[in-house]
């Protein structure tokens, strides 16, 4: 029989390349995206067991609620992807809540000073944190566990210990909580607002680009030529400055705050920003992710509010939540960027 006629197992390898090709196109979007997955799965399957998930009314409260620490966490993922931690974002968000507080915004001008002095302020702690860690090359996590004792002893030390509270706080104040946008929430507004221009900043500019370098290998950046003190320096200004935006508007919400309002925040931003992909290592984070990673634990903790589950349980959730995304990124299956 002639060889034409022979039948063979050739026409097959085409059909077995293409599929390859497809399982690893498949495998590169479960791998990149699973984020986003995952918070489509946890919506459906809430969608499924409860009525109240889907409306409009619940979703905005989903996104009003995770807002502050979306803000919080978008700044701590620019920061984590230079390799380094900043873990007195609480601080530096109660810094602000007290500061603006304390302003009294009851007229226009005070109101002005209630915004400006407090982003100043968390700025301000940003660039120290930056000095030391980028110009000293001192450890990140040491040094901002010890900015985050140093704030909170000076704001305890400010107010005396006391809660502080404004009553006739003027309208525009009220709103950088209460308002909205085009039927929006502000403090939505916001967070998306700081999401876009973040990622944008990371993904557009040279600045994202020497930032992952620097994560992934400072000593080689800086033999490349790359400021690393000054880059390093900016990305704690972008984190001291979301923390404070933060805390702007969670005091302009409570407009009764305790002086340790902002302990916590540091966890729950870091748990955000490890579901979101980041390595704790550095070079590599997704704000986009970061986003979606706030979004999960939100949602989550939207479903067991509507489940009557008491706010010990949701701890003991974002717990496991934060293990869980650590022993992934760290086995290697945290999706890339």
């Amino acid at each position: 029989m002639s060889s034409d006629s022979n039948p063979t197992a050739e026409p097959v390898l085409p059909r077995d390349a293409t599929s390859r090709r497809r399982f690893t196109r498949v495998s590169t979007l479960i791998r990149r995206d699973w984020v986003w997955m995952v918070l489509l799965a946890v919506m459906a399957f809430l969608a499924t067991t409860s009525s109240n998930f889907l409306t409009s009314t619940n979703l905005l409260n989903v996104l009003r609620q995770v807002s502050i620490v979306g803000i919080v966490a978008i700044g701590v993922v620019v920061v984590l992807i230079t390799g380094n931690f900043d873990l007195s974002v609480g601080a530096i968000l109660t810094l602000a809540a007290v500061v603006s507080v304390q302003m009294q915004p009851i007229d226009a001008p005070r109101t002005l000073l209630s915004i400006l002095t407090p982003l100043a302020l968390g700025v301000a702690v940003g660039a120290a944190n930056g000095a030391v860690i980028g110009l000293l090359r001192a450890n990140s996590i040491i040094v901002t566990v010890g900015m985050q004792f140093v704030v909170t002893g000076c704001v305890l030390l400010y107010v005396a210990g006391q809660h502080v509270r404004v009553d006739n706080a003027t309208p525009f104040y009220f709103a950088l909580s209460g308002g909205y946008l085009l039927g929006v929430p502000i403090p939505v507004c916001v967070f998306m607002l700081v999401t876009a221009l973040c990622h944008l900043l990371m993904t557009r500019t040279f600045f994202g680009r020497y930032l992952r370098a620097i994560g992934g290998n400072a000593e080689a950046a800086r033999l490349l030529g790359v400021p690393v003190a000054r880059y390093v320096l900016f990305a704690y200004l972008i984190s001291g400055a979301a923390a404070s935006i933060s805390g702007i508007i969670l005091a302009s919400r409570v407009r009764n705050l305790d002086p340790t309002v902002g302990i916590g925040y540091e966890f729950s931003a870091l748990t955000a920003v490890v579901l979101g992909g980041a390595r704790l290592s550095g070079g590599q984070g997704n704000v986009l992710h970061t986003f979606a990673g706030v979004l999960i634990l939100g949602v989550i903790a939207n479903g067991m509010r509507l489940f009557n589950l008491p706010f010990n349980m949701q701890l003991l959730v974002q717990g496991l939540v934060l293990v869980a995304a650590v022993a992934l990124g760290a086995s290697g299956k945290v999706g890339e960027r």
